[in-house]
């Protein structure tokens, strides 16, 4: 129930940082940055810092990207 209630509080964040990400797709920091670097998960830059739209992660995380 306490996860539900999590991915449901994520959900409700237009963006997400990588804290966010790693909590929803359970893998560490480390991997986000190599998946971010090798192109293979959807993410936007700016000033320096990397944002992720919840429902592109999803559906990244279906294999539908």
């Amino acid at each position: 129930m306490i996860e539900k209630q999590n991915s449901k509080q994520l959900f409700e964040n237009l963006i997400w940082g990588i804290d966010e990400v790693s909590q929803f797709t359970s893998y560490s920091k480390g991997t986000i940055y190599n998946l971010v670097s090798e192109g293979e998960i959807p993410f936007r830059k700016k000033r320096g810092r990397l944002w992720f739209i919840p429902s592109e992660v999803l559906n990244w995380m279906k294999g539908e990207l």
